[in-house]
Order: C-alpha cells, then structure tokens, then sequence
C-alpha cells in the first residue's frame, strides 16, 4: 500500500510540473500588455516602463519562467498586478468558500445518487425507475445557473428559508450553513443525476453476476447482498465519475458563485480577468491544477480501498 502511494505522489510531480508549465506558457502568450491594461490607457510612458521594470515583465521569458518556478517550490504564487499585495493572500480568504460548497454537493449527490441508482435498478422497469429516470434526465438537462434563480425564487423570495446573497463567517455555523444550502443544492443536483443513472447502469450489470445469484442461493438477505456484494463491486467506476464531477464542481462553481454572490476561486478569476491581472489569473490556475492532482491521488487510493487488485495493476 505504501509503495502504491509513493508512486502515485511521484507520478504526480511531472505532471504538476507540465501543468504549471503550460499556465505559465498560456498566460504570456495572451495578446495586450499587462501593464498598459491595468495602469490604463492614459498612463503615460515612463509610467508603463516603470511599472514594468517593478512587476519583472522586462524580463526575459526565461527569466521570468526560473523566477517563477523557484517562487512555486517556495510556496509564492507571486503578487496580484492590481493591487502589487501577493496572490495567495487574496486566495486564501475565498478558497475555503470553494471547497466548502464542492464537499457539501458531493456529499448531497452521494447521499441521494447512490440510494436512487440503487432502488431504480432493484425495481428495473416499474414506476419507481421510470420516475427515478426522467427525474435524473430533467437534472441533467437543466443549466444549474437556472436551478439556482429557481431554488432562490422559491425558499428564498418566497417561503424565506434561506439567504439568497452571500455566503457566512465561518465563526458562525449557523448562518455558515444556512447560506451554503442553497448554492448546494444547486451544485449536487446535477451531479445526483449523473450518480444516479451511474449507479442504475452499473448495479444492472453487476446483478447478472454468478457471485450475486451465489450470494442469494445462500439464503443471504437482499440488502446484505446489494450492500456487500453488488455495490461494492460497482464503486470502482462510480468513483471515477464521482471524481470526474469533483474536479468540474470546483472549476465550475463559478456560476453557482455569482448567482448567490458567494465569494470563491471562481468568483476571484472572473474578476482578475476582467481586470487583466494575469499574475492572479495564473495564480489561481496553479491552485487549480493542485488541487486536480490531490483529488486524482485521493481517487486512487479509494481505488485500492474498494478493489485491493488496482494496486497490483
């Protein structure tokens, strides 16, 4: 076990080491000066080139590729164009918020995914799997921008639930929660489908089985048999989509950020692209790219959790 999680944490160097590579590539190669783009059009010249000689942009791409990397190894993810305060600081105070809605629409997804593919294939062809299947297809057809302006309209205008804007301190549970349903909510429903039709395709073909009739031929109860023997067989792609679904949840809760005026990474790079801080812009592609490389180390090791014979392929 240990020797399979060594290699998968070396594998991931190079491949963060490319990542941030083509960031870094991507953002120079953006048409415009950086430095006339934030200091205005009515800076004068001698303003412009000594901004830029500040910011290191007169330097060589070589230069300013070494000077990055060493920044990266330790730890600096440089400093924002717009307000010369370095990115992390500014990263920092939204990632929480991020990370804390992708957890709460995972765990929705898993909570009600899973159950529902579950039943819908137990009772393949009744009322319970065609309603179950139009449900998740009305899920996945739905932009989540509109789910949100529904789900608003509803608990928050109308019945008075929950706040609409903004998301809570975290010094404060209660309205922390109370604020983070909502944009939740929103997030997990399309994810639930996607694990719920999953889960449906998957137990099919796992319920034809020879160790699944085995398994009842034994006179073992049918929730024994789908808990310890079908399910557990079918986790293995149900965890890659679930990983799948994870790194888009945190790349694309921007929308779900703006439509609740919830601060985040997404919220963040919206912002230093309209303010065309590409040392920013680059910056959060970098926590990005990490926190990709994290969930597909994590989403291994659940691998070999749920099917031992992944470390030994």
């Amino acid at each position: 076990m240990f020797r399979h999680i060594l290699r998968r944490l070396l594998l991931a160097i190079p491949t963060l080491w490319a990542v941030v590579t083509i960031i870094f590539l991507v953002v120079r190669v953006v048409p415009g000066d950086p430095a006339r783009a934030v200091l205005g059009d009515y800076a004068s010249e001698e303003t412009i080139a000594a901004y830029r000689e500040q910011m290191g942009l007169n330097d060589s791409l070589w230069v300013q590729y070494k000077n990055y990397i060493l920044g990266l190894l330790r730890g600096d993810l440089g400093d924002s164009l717009v307000s010369r305060t370095p990115a992390w600081d500014q990263i920092k105070s939204v990632l929480p918020h991020t990370l804390e809605l992708s957890l709460a629409a995972i765990l929705i997804a898993l909570c009600i995914g899973l159950p529902l593919g579950v039943i819908s294939a137990m009772k393949r062809n009744t009322m319970i799997d065609y309603t179950t299947r139009i449900v998740s297809l009305i899920g996945l057809s739905a932009p989540a921008f509109y789910i949100g302006l529904l789900l608003m309209y509803f608990f928050a205008a109308k019945l008075g639930w929950f706040p609409a804007i903004g998301a809570g301190d975290f010094s404060d549970p209660v309205d922390n929660l109370r604020r983070l349903v909502l944009p939740a909510i929103t997030l997990g429903m399309v994810e639930t489908a996607s694990v719920t039709r999953m889960t449906r395709s998957v137990m099919l073909n796992v319920l034809n089985d020879d160790y699944v009739r085995t398994a009842r031929a034994k006179g073992l109860v049918e929730s024994r048999v789908m808990r310890d023997h079908a399910l557990r067989s079918a986790m293995v792609p149900i965890v890659s989509l679930v990983g799948i679904f994870t790194i888009g949840l945190i790349g694309g809760s921007v929308l779900t950020e703006q439509v609740f005026g919830r601060p985040g990474l997404g919220s963040r790079l919206v912002g230093a692209t309209r303010q065309f801080d590409y040392n920013m812009i680059q910056a959060i592609m970098v926590v990005y790219a990490l926190i990709i490389v994290i969930v597909n180390i994590l989403v291994d090791l659940i691998y070999t959790w749920v099917d031992p014979r992944v470390r030994h392929s």
